[in-house]
């Protein structure tokens, strides 16, 4: 066995594929999600604290 590039080769040749899992649709367009990202967290207790925490929540 050699060692190349990160990543060892039982036959001496090196392997540029990239190797993971795809999942796929295969041709078609797909949709993008309906939501990016869900925020969980405690609720404020005050009208303050909310206001204090707006931007976080807008920002994530």
């Amino acid at each position: 066995m050699t060692k190349q590039a990160g990543k060892i080769s039982r036959n001496g040749k090196s392997s540029d594929e990239p190797v993971g899992i795809v999942i796929s649709s295969g041709t078609r367009r797909e949709d993008s999600p309906r939501f990016a990202a869900y925020v969980w967290g405690p609720v404020p207790e005050s009208e303050l604290d909310a206001a204090l925490n707006a931007g976080l929540v807008a920002v994530a």
